[in-house]
């Protein structure tokens, strides 16, 4: 069984959560409020994909593809009067490098797909994951 989704919107990572101890017990909290909205729409996306399937049992395969900022300008060569329109420079890069950490990413989205998907996110056995500079047009 596949199940593709596609969440429009710039990623955002994980990071780091706080963690104390209250009533005798270790809790700990991710409290960015972008976060849980991307994990929302994630969550959203992932759930109407699903269709009302069961979740997934058994071992599970995830692919993701990130593409977490728009080029910048120096991308593309700009629009003259031989190029009405700017046009992706043949030597731009197609992987993103820069900030976020593509494994904050991928925890980011397993976390958001648990309950979802899948009851938890250890049932993940082959994770696949990207960051990609956008498509021109996306």
């Amino acid at each position: 069984m596949t199940i593709d989704f596609t969440v429009r919107g710039l990623p955002v990572a994980q990071g780091s959560g706080r963690s104390f101890v209250a009533g005798g017990k270790a809790r700990h909290v991710t409290t960015s409020s972008p976060l849980l909205a991307w994990r929302g729409a994630i969550a959203t996306e992932a759930r109407a994909a699903m269709a009302g399937q069961p979740l997934l049992a058994g071992p599970v395969a995830v692919a993701l593809h990130f593409r977490p900022a728009p080029r910048p300008a120096s991308h593309f060569l700009p629009a003259n009067s031989r190029r009405p329109v700017r046009v992706l420079r043949p030597d731009a890069p197609v992987w993103h490098t820069g900030t976020p950490d593509l494994d904050k990413l991928e925890r980011a989205a397993l976390d958001a797909m648990s309950g979802v998907v899948f009851d938890d996110d250890c049932r993940v056995a082959r994770l696949v994951g990207q960051k990609l500079w956008p498509e021109e047009g996306e």
